[in-house]
């Protein structure tokens, strides 16, 4: 998930050169270069006139260039929007776009898709006795893990505190349950560091299959409680 250039506004060429022709005294015909200012001839300007031209057509590029910086803007505050102000990945609120996105998907073209919740273990006593910093470390450990080792055309997401979203497309249940199982495996194999000692996290994990006629609230009230579930039995 992770927001190109705005298109460049074409250089306004306000004047061209065009050639006419203009009987010779001897009745040849000789060219004569004429100037041509936004389709005027250079003839027909008066000095007011051609001032003016000219200040529009510098307004006009002035107010292209303004419009791609805008668009870039745009685009940098669309990001901002979308990620988790701590974390490299989606917030709660893109994560529910993306899911209402696959179910649409899965309602109009049976695509196989799987919607995972995560919990990071025990985050109140890592802040409680390590700190907030390392709290805001762990988060972004399993951040982290789950990002970088997932499909592009998959989606992991913080839905707050120490939850996080994953969304599996082109998957049944049994592979997606695999992978996350490798996920959880990963997370906690490596330590983190970077605030005190090094230590290790674990988090737990629910998996549902996303059906035809699933609302999107349906689908996070049933991974929530698949991930609860797997919490308890641990």
């Amino acid at each position: 998930m992770k927001i190109g250039g705005a298109p460049r506004a074409p250089a306004t060429k306000p004047m061209r050169s065009k050639t006419a022709s203009k009987p010779s005294a001897s009745g040849a015909a000789t060219a004569v270069d004429e100037t041509v200012l936004m389709g005027i001839p250079d003839i027909e300007l008066t000095p007011r006139v051609r001032e003016a031209l000219f200040s529009l057509m510098a307004e006009v590029q002035n107010l292209r260039a303004e419009l791609v910086q805008m668009k870039g803007r745009m685009g940098e505050l669309e990001t901002l929007a979308d990620h988790d102000p701590l974390l490299d990945i989606y917030n709660r609120r893109a994560f529910v776009r993306e899911l209402d996105r696959t179910l649409a998907m899965v309602s109009r073209y049976d695509v196989q898709a799987c919607l995972v919740f995560i919990d990071l273990n025990d985050l109140k006593i890592i802040n409680d006795e390590r700190g907030h910093l390392a709290g805001d470390a762990a988060l972004k450990h399993v951040a982290t893990a789950l990002s970088t080792n997932i499909r592009q055309t998959d989606v992991a997401g913080r839905l707050g505190g120490d939850e996080f979203g994953l969304l599996l497309t082109h998957v049944d249940q049994e592979k997606a349950e695999k992978k996350v199982t490798d996920l959880a495996q990963l997370v906690s194999a490596i330590p983190v560091k970077g605030h005190g000692d090094a230590f290790t996290v674990k988090i737990s994990c629910g998996v549902v299959s996303i059906g035809k006629g699933v609302t999107a609230d349906e689908a996070m009230e049933s991974a929530d409680s698949a991930m609860y579930a797997a919490k308890k039995k641990k």
